[in-house]
């Protein structure tokens, strides 16, 4: 099973922790790194757990597309997952909104 990554996802989550790095003195970079890879560890927990997620509630656009959601570091993130034209299962990640950054 593939997980495709969608571009404003990786975008999304560099640029929260970029800012978080510029305004939270207190943050180190190896606190943030960490945080990444727990965000991208469960982006590939998909792989096993892809089902279990509801129907999108946080964005109308998720909504209205019929994407799961799934949280995880406060992160809200918006996936698909259906077959390629091969056959093959694909987890597609479209979108990712920081709670705090959601209003």
């Amino acid at each position: 099973m593939r997980i495709i990554i969608d571009s404003a996802v990786h975008e999304s989550i560099a640029e929260f922790y970029r800012y978080a790095l510029d305004n939270h003195l207190s943050l180190s970079y190896e606190t943030v790194e960490a945080k990444k890879e727990r965000l991208y560890a469960a982006i590939d927990s998909l792989r096993d757990y892809y089902r279990i997620y509801s129907i999108a509630r946080l964005k109308r656009e998720w909504i209205e597309k019929g994407w799961h959601e799934f949280i995880c570091e406060d992160f809200h993130f918006a996936y698909a997952y259906g077959q390629d034209m091969f056959g093959e299962m694909v987890i597609y990640v479209y979108d990712a909104v920081h709670s705090l950054n959601h209003h």
